[in-house]
């Protein structure tokens, strides 16, 4: 009896080791394809898209046989209307223009997310208006970018302070334009995304208040792109996916290095960046919070009349987690 348990037990080993011999070759299999053309719009201004930058730098994308021409644009939100312009191929995107535009198409699909969270947004006030407390915003001139994920955040912001949005004059601006705004008093206060507020803190010196918001908001960053692509480039997004990871796993283990990276690119202080690094969690997945997220953005849009619409769209019907699941199984953790 014995000797067949031992036998069972050498064979469940050699099993093992022959899985875990073929999955690390699977892994490690070299692409020996035809190079591809794949354009991508990203927010030029902002770590958000930093996975993209770093498989870049890198050579990842080469890697999977992928020629990537990368488009910076003002926000997010200008990169996924260029992608729906055929301006680009994908585009990363926050959480709140993919609800927006979910109310008015059904033509293009979220494959995966390259940032999970990040205490991304903040409430910025100068001090010489009497602001120091959420309170004090009322009666104010606020900035911020409508249809954002800043805009969201400044929503939701004065629903838990009890406070209305109708009691301040709200001003619709891009990123860099209320950094200047703020700094040169044509504004009280700015809802905006980093490294803007650094930007702005830094220019105001003591004038400059943070307010606290205990939101618990973290800001998501995905990959989108239209339906017709997808479809047609099954194949092509495990690739790129493939070299999303591999610069995830670098900017997890060479901290410094991908600092400069990013840097570079954006032409930002090294120390700005060092600064918030360790706020982002830079992360290829597609996650149940990230679902809940784009319903909860959905309720906040019917209910402050952002939308004709009535109902919440089934954000299932626009996520494709086919490609993620094939390269990477456990990133996948939503429920369909």
């Amino acid at each position: 009896m014995k000797s067949k348990v031992l036998i069972v037990v050498i064979v469940i080993a050699l099993l093992g080791i022959s899985i875990l011999r073929f999955t690390t070759w699977k892994q490690s299999e070299k692409y020996t394809g035809p190079v591809e053309r794949v354009s991508i719009g990203i927010s030029a201004t902002s770590l958000l898209p930093s996975l993209v930058l770093l498989a870049n730098e890198k050579g990842y994308f080469l890697e999977e046989g992928i020629d990537i021409e990368i488009k910076g644009y003002s926000t997010g939100k200008d990169a996924l209307k260029a992608t729906f312009n055929g301006e680009v191929d994908i585009c990363t995107v926050a959480d709140t223009p993919i609800v927006s535009n979910s109310f008015k198409r059904n033509d293009f699909t979220v494959f995966a997310t390259i940032l999970q969270g990040a205490e991304h947004t903040k409430c910025l006030a100068r001090k010489d208006r009497n602001i120091s407390t959420p309170q004090d915003i009322i009666g104010k001139r606020v900035a911020t970018t409508i249809g954002t994920s800043a805009h969201y955040f400044m929503a939701v912001f004065f629903i838990l302070n009890k406070l209305d949005l109708e009691d301040v004059e709200i001003v619709n601006l891009k990123p860099t334009e209320m950094v200047k705004a703020i700094v040169d008093g044509d504004v009280d206060v700015i809802f905006a995304w980093e490294p803007n507020i650094y930007h702005a803190v830094k220019s105001l010196g003591e004038n400059a208040v943070i307010l606290p918001s205990n939101i618990g908001y973290l800001t998501t960053f995905s990959l989108v792109s239209k339906n017709v692509f997808v479809e047609n480039n099954q194949q092509l997004l495990k690739r790129i996916l493939k070299a999303l990871i591999k610069a995830e796993k670098f900017a997890k283990g060479n901290r410094k290095e991908s600092i400069d990276i990013i840097s570079a690119y954006l032409k930002i202080d090294r120390e700005i960046i060092d600064k918030l690094w360790d706020t982002y969690d830079f992360r290829v997945s597609l996650t149940q919070s990230f679902l809940i997220t784009l319903e909860n953005e959905a309720r906040w849009f019917i209910r402050s009349k952002l939308t004709s619409a009535t109902e919440i769209p089934n954000y299932l019907d626009y996520i494709y987690w086919d490609a993620l699941e094939a390269v990477k199984p456990e990133a996948v953790q939503i429920a369909h």
